[in-house]
């Protein structure tokens, strides 16, 4: 978003430059036009001015008759050149062409003859200027040295005495030449120009591209430090509220239940003793059921507060509890035999790090139980200096890792043990085949997990195989 508005402000500024640099082109050309046909005209007037003084100076010379210095005034006017194709014309006052092209100096002079239709106009144009004072007269003519038809600027004068009109012209080819590759130099220019104004928007949108990929990223990193720092206060606030309601049901409703129990046994001694089952009181029964039933409701109201929040993980640590998770999963009547084992010296760990590990072998225990149909699960905690590894090993059925994964309806609990692991940027991994399952479960004990750290990425793969 932030990239379209520069490139269209670079492309407007590239546009804005194109048309003004064409408008000061196009002024610098009428600048050098006008320089140098004023160049041109103030050459051509100094040629013509020679040109007339030598005429002058002829027909003032008393040493000859007045149409012997004609003659010499003509020759002497044929035979002058200057540049490569500049020669002099000269016409009578009756408008005659006085000068013959075959004896000039220059080849190839084709010279406006009034007499021929080809110059008739170009001569009347001549003639005219001159008699109304000489000056600047514009014509297109045939150069000599190309023989091609070019835009010809003139110059008459008409010489006093014998009323001659004597002048010469300069081709302007050469003009419209320079003035062509000013042209071209200003076009050049801003095709380079343009070239450096798309380069700098390329930059500038690659720039802002980066910048907003970086921002973007930035932005990404908090907001994955936000929510982990939140699911790691709903995993706190969780177990927190698991520990108080179970402190609540040990400390509460089971020490009710105990003293009910209590009252129950003490009026059930104060009966009177029967000897024969069968011939006791219905009241006497009806207490029997009672105590059983009670005391029923007080083991599962023990095992449920011990699934909500074992007191052992808090008072004798890790080991003990997974200790005992493997013995009450013995004991409840499943056909299932889990066995816990410890590798290396163990040491003092996060409460975190613990309530994570456990609720993962928990998770774990429970599906080789309920859906693995294993009769074997084993439970392998090692401790290293600087991590301690959960793995649960089960011999069970297996099942397809992807389509759990890849299922919104299942799945659940894989992935809050894998969120449980990663968010103390630990690894978890997990494999299936058809001769079990195993699960591994790796938490760093060198720092506790940072709330500005990228969380690790997810790794479901055949990393660990079952044994």
């Amino acid at each position: 978003m932030a990239a379209i508005p520069v490139g269209v402000a670079l492309i407007c500024m590239g546009v804005t430059a194109r048309h003004q640099t064409l408008s000061l082109a196009n002024e610098e050309r009428k600048l050098v036009e006008a320089a140098y046909l004023h160049s041109k005209e103030t050459e051509l007037r100094h040629y013509v001015e020679l040109a007339r003084s030598t005429i002058e100076r002829i027909a003032d010379s008393p040493d000859a008759s007045d149409d012997e210095l004609r003659k010499k005034a003509i020759h002497i006017i044929t035979r002058m050149k200057f540049g490569d194709d500049g020669y002099f014309f000269l016409y009578d006052q009756q408008g005659q062409l006085l000068v013959n092209p075959e004896q000039m100096a220059v080849a190839n002079v084709d010279l406006c003859d009034p007499n021929s239709p080809s110059g008739q106009t170009q001569a009347r144009l001549i003639l005219d200027k001159a008699q109304s004072g000489g000056g600047l007269v514009r014509y297109e003519w045939h150069k000599p040295s190309s023989r091609i038809l070019a835009p010809k600027l003139g110059y008459v004068l008409q010489v006093p005495g014998w009323n001659w009109v004597v002048g010469t012209g300069l081709y302007l080819d050469d003009v419209q030449e320079t003035l062509a590759r000013i042209d071209e130099h200003a076009k050049n220019n801003i095709a380079a120009t343009q070239q450096r104004i798309y380069l700098i928007a390329a930059l500038c949108m690659v720039s802002i591209a980066a910048a907003g990929v970086l921002l973007n990223l930035k932005d990404h990193r908090i907001s994955s430090a936000k929510l982990r720092r939140l699911a790691q206060r709903v995993v706190h606030s969780q177990e927190e509220e698991r520990a108080r309601v179970a402190r609540d049901l040990h400390d509460g409703v089971v020490q009710m239940l105990v003293s009910s129990k209590f009252l129950l046994e003490t009026a059930q001694l104060q009966q009177p003793h029967v000897t024969a089952p069968d011939l006791a009181p219905p009241s006497s029964k009806a207490l029997d059921q009672g105590l059983a039933r009670l005391n029923d409701a007080l083991l599962e109201i023990r095992r449920v507060s011990h699934g909500l929040r074992p007191a052992l993980l808090d008072d004798l640590g890790l080991p003990a509890a997974l200790t005992l998770l493997s013995e009450q999963m013995c004991e409840s009547g499943d056909a299932t035999i889990v066995q816990f084992e410890q590798c290396g010296e163990a040491h003092a760990i996060p409460n975190t790090h613990a309530t994570a590990l456990y609720r993962v072998a928990q998770e774990a225990v429970k599906n080789a139980c309920t859906h693995a149909n294993a009769s074997a699960v084993l439970i392998r905690l090692q401790f290293d200096p600087r991590s301690v590894t959960l793995i649960v090993q089960d011999n069970g059925q297996g099942f397809d890792i992807h389509g759990v994964l890849t299922d919104g309806n299942r799945g659940i609990g894989l992935r809050n043990m894998r969120e449980r692991i990663e968010a103390l940027q630990g690894r978890f991994s997990i494999s299936a085949t058809k001769q079990g399952t195993g699960i591994l479960a790796t938490l760093p004990l060198h720092a506790e997990a940072d709330d500005d750290a990228a969380l690790p990425h997810s790794r479901f793969d055949s990393s660990y195989a079952p044994a």
